[in-house]
């Protein structure tokens, strides 16, 4: 019995250790923007960026977006207006390393992490 309870605390002991190397912060993720050269409606088109730098995944991702305005809309599941913020990819899973790109046409913008 102390053999089993001695293992089941190493475990939990483990468990709260290995979490707290997975605390991402906003400034784990890197936005950057880039002209394509391309227009479209006589608008430039941009690249937008998003680079998950923290060693652990991140999910329910949200940009701000207040005032973003382009010419032509972003596929929802990539950037999905809610109020003055952005959800980016439906909120799901951003793995650790991961990149996630967007293009849009229209004026820049500055995408930033709330």
């Amino acid at each position: 019995m102390a053999f089993a309870h001695k293992y089941f605390v190493m475990f939990l002991l483990l468990s709260i250790v290995t979490q707290g190397h997975c605390r991402c912060r906003s400034t784990d993720l890197q936005i950057g923007g880039v002209r394509t050269g391309r227009y479209i409606a006589a608008q430039p088109e941009w690249k937008v960026t998003v680079v998950n730098t923290c060693n652990c995944p991140q999910k329910q991702v949200i940009l701000t977006c207040e005032g973003f305005a382009p010419v032509n809309p972003v596929k929802p599941w990539l950037l999905r207006p809610q109020g003055k913020a952005c959800l980016l990819i439906n909120g799901e899973v951003m793995p650790a390393g991961a990149t996630v790109e967007f293009a849009y046409a229209g004026e820049p913008y500055n995408f930033l992490i709330p």
